[in-house]
């Protein structure tokens, strides 16, 4: 989890959703480093803290008593008006609960292996498959084999069923199994994200051994689409967020020369047809990567004291410097009418389950919408060449 001299794979298993949905983002990618950023260093830090409390409980190697030092707020982290202390003290309140989970997934009086921080690999299927697990447990009387994957971010990660298993678990659990040469009868994949806004904490799933076979089966042939891979048919989705061809990709780029000939009024949304509409909807998020690395670059320009943009500044909001002192004044002034439950999440495991019912209600049913056919970059390529020309020589003239 903590480890940053950890050499990572063009087919890595947390990257496994891009390169299963668009094989052409790992040739566009080559040469590209990885970025960071304030969130990521937190999340960094918050499993380097679950993995002393993991070492601690199951007497790994480095296992440490007592609690981890307190780590420095990386510069840029917004702490959402909590003070360090209350930071770090939430990152070990994570971690302890991280550990009471995975002891939740071994069964009462079995004996079990657990492993952290392993490098495990699927070379049968192609070298540059491995990754890092952050937490393996074998159960040998059971011939079980559980992954674990620590989430430390808001985003909402579902490990899937046996049809659609979260790709990075499946590659993790497939990679277990061969790595230590293992012949499970059951895998139990699982994650758990203690900051994870709707829903429990911790999920899991069990799958009987027919589901190795199909899973490889399935590894193999996304394997074989990314060494066909030419780089001229990226395919965009929701996993273009973080891929590092965003500079280059040319969905990226026809989305932007949309945006630009609408900006300039050379084309009208309201003009366009539904299918365009729909292949344009369908980079939203390499065009969202795109603008965020945009604000990024116009940052260092403002720094560095760009003749053509202006910084000001302005007081910060106010903000609660001890929440739990705020609450203790508030109930010693009888003011129980200015208290308001934690988020629903926060509270939701520390209640009994009688009151849960009585406590808590569901909002309306969520809606998603998924492209169907994604067309190819061509399609859209054709609709804004026509346009994108007009539009370069109109900002050229300005």
């Amino acid at each position: 989890m903590s480890n940053p001299a950890v050499v990572h794979s063009k087919l890595s298993f947390s990257a496994r959703k891009r390169w299963k949905n668009c094989p052409d983002s790992v040739l566009l990618s080559a040469g590209f480093a990885d970025k960071t950023s304030p969130y990521a260093a937190e999340g960094t830090a918050a499993h380097s803290v679950a993995e002393f409390y993991v070492r601690q409980a199951f007497g790994l190697p480095g296992a440490l008593p007592g609690d981890p030092l307190d780590i420095p707020i990386t510069e840029g982290l917004n702490l959402k008006g909590r003070t360090p202390e209350a930071w770090n003290e939430d990152m070990r309140r994570h971690g302890r609960a991280y550990v009471e989970f995975i002891r939740g997934l071994i069964p009462a009086g079995s004996a079990a292996h657990v492993t952290i921080e392993q490098r495990v690999a699927i070379p049968s299927i192609h070298p540059q498959l491995f990754g890092t697990a952050d937490c393996l447990v074998w159960l040998p009387e059971l011939r079980r084999l559980v992954v674990v994957d620590y989430k430390y971010g808001f985003e909402d990660v579902a490990v899937g069923d046996a049809e659609n298993t979260n790709e990075q678990l499946a590659a993790y659990a497939v990679a277990g199994a061969e790595t230590f040469r293992l012949e499970p009868a059951e895998f139990c994949v699982a994650v758990f994200q203690p900051r994870r806004v709707i829903g429990l904490a911790g999920q899991s799933e069990m799958f009987t051994s027919d589901w190795l076979p199909a899973e490889r089966h399935k590894l193999r042939r996304e394997v074989a689409a990314v060494d066909a891979a030419t780089g001229q048919n990226p395919n965009a989705g929701d996993w273009c967020r973080y891929c590092r061809a965003k500079p280059i990709c040319p969905r990226t780029h026809n989305a932007a020369a949309a945006a630009l000939a609408v900006y300039t009024g050379e084309r009208s949304l309201h003009s366009m047809t539904d299918d365009e509409v729909v292949q344009l909807w369908a980079a939203r998020s390499a065009f969202k990567g795109f603008w965020e690395d945009v604000e990024e670059r116009i940052e260092l320009l403002a720094q560095a004291g760009h003749a053509r943009l202006q910084v000001t500044t302005s007081d910060g909001r106010r903000k609660w410097k001890d929440d739990a002192q705020v609450t203790l004044t508030l109930l010693a002034m009888g003011r129980t009418d200015l208290l308001e439950p934690k988020a629903l999440s926060t509270v939701f495991d520390k209640l009994p389950a009688f009151a849960r019912d009585e406590l808590i209600a569901r909002g309306s049913p969520t809606r998603s919408i998924k492209l169907v056919d994604p067309g190819t970059p061509s399609q859209i390529a054709k609709l804004f060449k026509k346009y994108s020309n007009i539009v370069d020589a109109q900002v050229k003239g300005e």
